[in-house]
């Protein structure tokens, strides 16, 4: 019988305790520790597999399930230094975005690349090279990242910048934890333009038109982003908006706004799963006529361009204990008609509750396992169940035969075999974190389940 959550670990320093990914896709029962100390986070012996666990925001299991030590490091969430003349910022790896903008923000300064909830750690950006809402314009969180200081048993600290160790930094912006603990980060913000920003919203017919429409308003966008209803049939399938923001004079309101409270343990507290095939249909259309309903242009505070989920958890939590998919594929320009084409036929014979569909363009140049170059990116969530299953693994052909790179970061169960095909540098990324890290100290589930 395994121990009881909370009781003593075996290994001196560590607890039991029970983790999930936040897309509920996996669980497993650990040693942790919450180290909140320097002396703390490097004391265990240095032969001892480990990995880095941040907010817990993860939608797959990157901080936690490979079998050794997972150190809890949101101790680690000092601003360090913040130069008001450059705005360059110095914090530890578990600083929150929403503690950036607190800091930042008032003096004029904000990051342009980030995810939408204030509470994700910078560490887990780095991570994952997480992106915005416009990175055909802003790039990957690499872009921000000037140097980071990096901690390894087997190396000590080392500091990674243009300079100095720069394939290693290339290797860790991307790397999903496995080159280390992020100890510290310095980012380079950008000026905030404006005080205000202005969101336009554009109709979108049907899912065929998101191109056209997207490459229609970026030039003029700081923002830009669609959504559309996946469970609409016939000539409007995919019918949906493109929001286009942009700075706009006005008066600032550089203060962070109002973000309820969710993390992986949490987002399954309704335990039953109120987002499924009967009820999405009309949650979708509900959607729709408020959006409709707003006018077609307004204002709002930089907080809330920048975190738009931060007031509107109560969506991951409608999916209950049992979770949801997220699939978020990178398609090239050429072949969005393909892929518009067959996502359309395959939902009209198979009735998968799409909760969300929501499409960006990317730009860039692809390396490991990165998720950026030139193409549209789309984001689908769907329930877990038999017919999710089925639709994630529809996708995982149409990514391979489009030639289409599915996100790594974004499905818990991605098969090692979709991600081999689909990145031409998952071997090299696999040799050279194997090169730094012989005996792979840190390891997580992500990093068993891809072979890494």
């Amino acid at each position: 019988m395994s121990e009881p959550a909370g009781a003593p670990h075996p290994i001196p320093g560590t607890a039991v305790s029970d983790l999930v990914s936040f897309d509920g896709g996996v669980r497993r029962r650990e040693a942790l520790m919450r180290p909140d100390r320097y002396r703390d986070l490097m004391s265990l012996p240095a032969s001892q597999p480990r990995i880095v666990r941040g907010g817990g925001y993860s939608y797959v299991a990157a901080g936690f399930g490979g079998g050794g030590v997972v150190q809890d490091a949101r101790a680690f969430n000092r601003i360090v230094a913040f130069d008001e003349s450059t705005g360059v910022l110095e914090c530890e790896g578990a600083t929150t975005l929403g503690k950036v903008f607190t800091v930042a923000a008032p003096r004029g300064w904000y990051l342009p690349v980030q995810p939408g909830y204030p509470d994700i750690t910078i560490g887990g950006c780095i991570a994952t090279d997480a992106h915005g809402k416009n990175q055909l314009k802003d790039g990957t969180f690499r872009q921000v990242v000037t140097s980071l200081d990096l901690y390894h048993p087997r190396h000590g600290v080392l500091r990674l910048d243009g300079q100095t160790n720069g394939r290693l930094l290339e290797l860790t912006c991307g790397g999903l934890g496995l080159t280390g603990h992020m100890l510290r980060a310095r980012l380079q913000l950008a000026r905030i333009p404006e005080g205000r920003v202005r969101i336009a919203r554009h109709r979108i017919a049907r899912f065929e038109d998101t191109l056209a429409t997207l490459e229609a308003h970026a030039a003029r966008a700081d923002l830009i982003y669609t959504w559309h209803d996946f469970t609409v049939r016939g000539g409007g399938f995919g019918r949906g908006f493109a929001h286009a923001g942009r700075f706009v004079p006005g008066t600032a309101d550089p203060r962070p706004g109002r973000a309820h409270s969710v993390d992986a343990r949490t987002r399954a507290r309704y335990g039953v799963q109120l987002l499924n095939g009967a009820t999405t249909p009309a949650f979708n259309r509900a959607y729709e006529l408020w959006q409709s309903l707003q006018p077609a242009e307004r204002d709002t505070s930089l907080f809330d361009a920048l975190f738009p989920v931060a007031r509107k958890v109560i969506y991951f939590e409608l999916f209950g204990r049992t979770g949801f998919h997220e699939y978020q594929l990178l398609a090239p320009h050429d072949r969005f008609p393909a892929l518009a084409r067959s996502l359309r036929e395959y939902l009209d014979h198979h009735r998968t509750p799409v909760t969300l569909a929501s499409c960006k363009l990317f730009a860039g140049s692809q390396r490991y396992l990165r998720f950026q170059g030139p193409g549209l990116c789309l984001a689908l969530d769907f329930p877990r169940g038999d017919a999710g299953t089925r639709f994630a693994a529809f996708l995982d052909g149409l990514v391979r035969d489009l030639g289409a790179r599915p996100n790594v970061s974004k499905d818990s169960r991605l098969p090692r075999e979709i991600v081999a095909a689909c990145y031409p540098e998952y071997g090299a990324f696999r040799d050279a974190l194997r090169a730094f890290d012989p005996d792979r100290l840190y390891r997580s589930e992500v990093s068993e389940r891809l072979g890494l």
